[in-house]
Formats: structure tokens, sequence, C-alpha cells
């Protein structure tokens, strides 16, 4: 049985930063690197480290199969004073607990009830568009997001000036979410301009949502079914009582980082793939248009087999970069004996983009999710939302509000690419997103 001093350390480490430069500098094609290095790897953040799981089927270990072996990593509790004990960050009885409490909250009947709300917004939003006007699709996307969050939260119950007001603080809280865990604990306590700016927009974020929960929780219920309405009438399995009103707030805030980071960033790179090959743009179009324009239900998302690979392939060629978790128990890890508070962590960015897992792994090719294509890849190599006890609640309502968002905005409008268009990956939110993605809406199939 080896043991992690047996476990190679990854090139590149300087003293005193370890390999933070490579994280900072050139940050996902280093984690591509690192299956070079061997199924299990050592990176070093700062001088402390960090072993890197980079083989798909020992990744399936961490999540599912040894998975009792591993709570939340550095990662997560660095994220604690900054977001709260939502359903992000908390862990062991805690976390159980939430998530069998917010899991209810997204059951296929109560999706099935937000998506007509979810394409009216949608459809609403792209209204005030003029053709041949480019537009900041990333930055339309996040406020339509926004918008879409907060409808199905609160049933259209916050106020637009204060939708604006997360709409503006939302994505320097997300910019602080992904680099203050990377960086050195000390970091937290110095007066950086980026540590006050994230302090500040958390702040201003919690009380806003504060005040809409306390709001709902004055007026009573809405009858529609909402999120936060199902939160307020939650009672813990255990004791029977309510939730806390800071631990909604904690909800809520977790709630609305998971969708408005990483919902708006996939379908701006869908947006993008598609502008780049028309002819995956008119299959997508000839399914929507056998729905006849009218807001899609559960089961009208079944029968949109190519736009759900369109965004299948998206999901796996733009995916979220470092996850990390600690061990709470020695465990055998491929053959390696990790001790119990070991840190660990794997890039589901580099999972997905595996030549072993994904033949021509940079290209986008939808058909290969479709059924009976033979080249569908095999279950555990691909989990955008994580997989095993900590597998994000939400990816069912993610899934439908992007295909619906994608299904609103698509019947009114085609997105060109224009001479000379440069987009840039930023690696500040969860999910690299796509800087600089400005197309020119268009309408009809021009």
């Amino acid at each position: 049985m080896l043991t992690v001093d047996d476990v190679p350390t990854a090139a590149g480490a300087l003293p005193g930063v370890g390999h933070l430069h490579h994280l900072v500098r050139h940050r996902l094609r280093f984690l591509e690197s690192l299956r070079r290095s061997g199924p299990l790897v050592r990176v070093r953040l700062g001088t402390a480290p960090l072993y890197v799981v980079t083989d798909p089927v020992l990744v399936h270990h961490v999540q599912s199969v040894k998975g009792r072996s591993f709570g939340r990593g550095k990662q997560f509790q660095r994220m604690v004073p900054l977001l709260g004990h939502g359903l992000i960050t908390s862990d062991g009885e805690l976390y159980h607990r939430q998530r069998r409490t917010v899991q209810r909250a997204f059951t296929p009947d109560r999706i099935e009830r937000h998506l007509r709300a979810i394409h009216g917004r949608a459809e609403r939003w792209c209204a005030s568009w003029e053709e041949g006007r480019p537009v900041d699709v990333l930055h339309e996307l996040k406020g339509l997001s926004t918008a879409v969050t907060a409808e199905t939260f609160f049933s259209g119950r916050m106020p637009e000036g204060v939708l604006r007001q997360l709409g503006a603080v939302l994505p320097v809280v997300e910019r602080a979410a992904v680099e203050r865990p990377m960086m050195p604990k000390a970091v937290d306590r110095l007066p950086l301009p980026p540590v006050r700016r994230g302090n500040a927009a958390m702040a201003r974020m919690r009380a806003l949502v504060r005040e809409a929960v306390a709001a709902c929780r004055e007026h009573g219920a809405s009858g529609e079914g909402d999120v936060v309405e199902h939160l307020l009438a939650a009672r813990d399995p255990d004791t029977g009582r309510p939730l806390e009103d800071e631990l909604v707030c904690d909800e809520v805030i977790a709630l609305l980082i998971g969708g408005v980071a990483n919902v708006p960033a996939t379908l701006a790179w869908a947006w993008f793939h598609l502008a780049l090959r028309p002819g995956a743009e008119e299959r997508v179009l000839a399914e929507l248009a056998a729905l006849g324009g009218a807001p899609p239900g559960m089961a009208d998302l079944e029968r949109l087999p190519y736009t759900r690979a369109v965004m299948f392939e998206t999901m796996r060629l733009h995916s979220v970069q470092l996850v990390t978790q600690r061990t709470i128990a020695d465990v055998d890890l491929g053959g390696v004996m990790l001790p119990c508070g070991t840190d660990t962590a794997y890039s589901l960015h580099a999972l997905h983009t595996d030549p072993r897992s994904f033949p021509h792994p940079r290209a986008f090719s939808p058909e290969r999710w479709l059924p009976h294509s033979g080249r569908e890849p095999a279950r555990h190599t691909f989990v955008p939302f994580g997989g095993g006890r900590f597998k994000c609640v939400g990816d069912n309502f993610a899934c439908a509000e992007m295909m619906a968002t994608l299904a609103a905005i698509a019947t009114h409008w085609r997105l060109r690419r224009p001479a000379g268009l440069r987009v840039r990956v930023s690696v500040r939110e969860p999910i690299p997103s796509p800087a600089g993605l400005w197309l020119v809406p268009r309408r009809g199939r021009g």
C-alpha cells in the first residue's frame, strides 16, 4: 500500500508559493496537465499540499463509492465567512438536514410550475433587443438569470429595484467565492481592495435577501409554491421546528450563487458554439418549431433531444474548475492510503476534456450525446453537477431553466457572430465564462 509520500508532485512549484502562480496565470491549462503526472498528483497551495485526483474512476470513488469518507474541503470552509452556512458550504448532519429540506423545493411538479414563468420572463427580457445592435450575451443572460431566479424563489414579489441591486453585487460575490479559497487564509484579514469589495458586496447581498425573506414571512404564502415559501414553511425533520430566518437567508444566497453563476455562463457558451455551427442551430430550431412556440413543459423538454445534447456538450466543454474535499477517515484511494484530514480536489473541467473519455475533446459535438449514437461517454465520466451526496440539489431545475430560456430566445432571435469577434475565457467565476461575447441579434433565420 502506497502512502501520500509516494504521490508525485506536479512540476513547476516555486518556493513559498508552490503552484499558485500556475493557478493564477493559466489555471485551466495547468489543471488539464496534471493527468500526465498520474491518477493522483500533489499540488502545493503555498506550502500546503493538495492531492488532485485526475482519473475519472477515482473521482467517482471520491464522489460516490467512498463518498462517506470525504467531507467538504478547504474551498468550502473558506467560503463560510462569505456565504454563510447554506447548502453550498455546510457539511455533516447540518448538510443532510438542509438537503432533505431544500430537495422538496425542486420536485418535478414544482419545476413544471416554474417553467412557464421562466419562458415568459425570457421572452420579455429579449423583447428590448434591437435587430443588428450587438448585445453582451453574458451580461444579458446574467441579468435574465437573476430575474428568473428571483421570480422562481419569490414568485415575482421582489421589487425591481432590489432585483437590480442584486444583479450588481452578485458578480462580485461570485468572484470572491472562487478566488479566495485559492489564496492563503491570511489574505482574508488584509485590507486589500478585492477583499473589501467582496465583503461589502456580500454584506449588501445578505441585507437584500434578509429584507426580501422578512417581507415574504410578513405577507404570508403567495400560493405559488415558490422556493422561499417552501423554506419558510419547512420544518426540521428531526425537531419539527421551522428554519431560522438567517438559515433561510443562507439557503437563498447559496441557491442564488449556484443559479446565477453557472446557468448564464453555460447558456452564453451555448450561443457562442451555435453561432459557430449554423447547422447545429438549424437542428435546434427545427425541434423548437415542433412545439409551436408554446412555453415548454417538462414533457416537451423530452421531445428536444438535440437541444438537450447541445446543452450537455456545452456543459462538458465548460465545467466547474476545481472542487475540494477533505478526508474524514483514513481511506484507500487507488492504492494510496490517504490519512484522515487530507485535502483532495478534482477538476470537472479537466475530467470533461480528458481524451481518454472524450475523443476529440476540444470539438463541439452534440452528436456524441444523441441516443443510440454509439458515442455517449460512460456515465461517471460526465458529472457537470457533481456526484454522490454533494451533487447539486437543483440540477434538474437548472437543466429545465436553460432549455426553457434557450427555447424562448431562439424562437425570436438568431444570434450572429460579428467579424473579428474575440472572446476571452475568464476564470473568475465557478464555470469559466466568455468575456467579450458580443453577438448580433437577427430576427427570423437571417
